[in-house]
């Protein structure tokens, strides 16, 4: 069975509109291919730019993620203490309707969980 890789600093996550997500890295101990894993809660809070949502009365651009999901991360793994995120990940945005987030690449594919 493989694996998912673990998501670094250079990974690309977008929200379900498009949007691209910085992420704010917690920990800078641990890094592969160049780029820190990012670990939780690290994109909680992360800034989104880019989102295609248009600015209406109704609805509202993505600009935060709000959280991950349940199973976005290696909970048999510790890396600074923390559980580092796989490119399975998931989770909300501010967005109205409230957007997705998901792993379009993970930053890097030698090290999987």
């Amino acid at each position: 069975m493989t694996m998912p890789p673990l998501v670094t600093t250079h990974a690309i996550i977008l929200c379900s509109h498009g949007g691209v997500v910085a992420p704010i890295p917690g920990q800078a101990q641990v890094s592969i291919a160049g780029g820190l894993v990012l670990c939780e809660p690290a994109l909680v809070g992360a800034p989104i730019a880019g989102c295609s949502q248009p600015p209406t009365p109704a609805t509202k651009p993505c600009t935060t993620v709000v959280s991950t999901l349940p199973g976005s991360s290696a909970p048999n793994i510790q890396v600074a203490g923390r559980p580092p995120y796989l490119a399975t990940l998931s989770g909300v945005t501010d967005g109205v309707p409230p957007g997705t987030i998901m792993v379009a690449f993970p930053g890097q594919v030698v090290v999987q969980a």
